[in-house]
């Protein structure tokens, strides 16, 4: 005799009952379960989204009854439609186990989230379903990036700093050595700016520098075939800008274009007349001769301080090596 031959009808309907019950039970506390997770998740098939938890319905800005049946592409930004959609292909195909990249949602640039989307293929029968997970990083890239903006950059001015200045500068050496591609640099200085501070006082000198960073910023996009210059604060009223791509001639049409966009403005005071001021510039470019950075910004200085003692207010470029 049988275990289940012990049941009478009606024990084994009940047992049948409290069985489906269990398993109602069950679904319900997964649901509730995947509901209160931090991390947005989406069941999805080929088709579209089959499942949605509370925190994918949040990130997403939609309501769970209208996200079934959509598709996640239709929430990718257009620019990066197709990595997104490779990496969906991967994993209904099972290849690459699980798979992640970075991407942002929303069409509304308002409502934008930049997501790490985590996808792997599940064990189904039938057709082909992917888990989806949404973690949304946006507040934590936003945080890198301003550290990261901090370490390289001068506090003053919004300028980079010294130490990005070099390091960019090693890059595009190297990068010339390698390449043989072109590289210039111009050492920048405030004519006179000891008697700025003297006159105005040190808050105004702070004005003038950040004035003269404003305008290397408007100007640097401007500057055709070089699409990475940067301009940089070595100290005091001392800036560089590096100029990667440019020979000699079209980076001394560069810095005098500058030169005249400084000298043509001035900065509003309170109280008093308008500041103007000048600034003297030394050039000088990567020639046969392989030099460091240090080496090439040292000729650069002192063709700065020729046109200082020439009268300032002027370009001069190093002879070249």
């Amino acid at each position: 005799m049988h275990d289940f031959d012990l049941f009478e009808p009606d024990d084994a309907l009940s047992a049948a009952v409290l069985t489906q019950k269990s398993l109602v039970d069950t679904q319900d506390r997964l649901g509730v379960m995947l509901d209160i997770m931090p991390i947005g998740l989406l069941i999805h098939t080929e088709q579209g989204i089959l499942f949605a938890n509370q925190a994918a319905c949040k990130l997403l800005k939609e309501e769970r009854a209208r996200l079934i049946g959509q598709h996640l592409l239709d929430f990718v930004r257009t620019s990066e439609f197709e990595r997104v959609q490779g990496q969906f292909q991967a994993s209904f195909q099972g290849t690459g186990g699980v798979l992640q990249t970075e991407a942002v949602l929303g069409q509304n640039e308002g409502a934008q989230r930049l997501v790490r989307l985590i996808t792997g293929k599940l064990p189904w029968e039938g057709n082909p379903v992917i888990q989806v997970l949404l973690e949304d990083i946006t507040d934590q890239k936003r945080a890198e990036n301003s550290l990261r903006q901090q370490t390289i950059t001068d506090e003053l001015t919004g300028a980079y700093n010294r130490r990005h200045a070099f390091y960019e500068g090693g890059l595009h050496v190297e990068s010339h050595k390698q390449r043989k591609i072109p590289f210039s640099v111009a050492m920048i200085d405030i004519d006179h700016f000891k008697r700025v501070n003297d006159t105005y006082g040190h808050a105004v000198g702070d004005k003038a520098l950040k004035h003269l960073t404003k305008l290397a910023n408007e100007a640097l996009p401007l500057i055709p075939n070089t699409d990475s210059a940067i301009f940089a604060r070595l100290g005091g009223e001392e800036f560089v800008v590096l100029l990667p791509g440019l020979e000699m001639e079209p980076a001394a049409v560069a810095a005098e274009n500058l030169r005249r966009a400084v000298e043509a403005t001035s900065v509003p005071l309170d109280g008093s007349e308008p500041l103007r001021f000048t600034v003297s510039m030394g050039l000088a470019s990567l020639g046969e001769v392989e030099e460091d950075f240090a080496a090439l910004l040292s000729r650069a200085d002192e063709a700065l301080y020729e046109a200082k003692g020439a009268g300032r207010n002027r370009v001069m470029s190093a002879k070249p090596r």
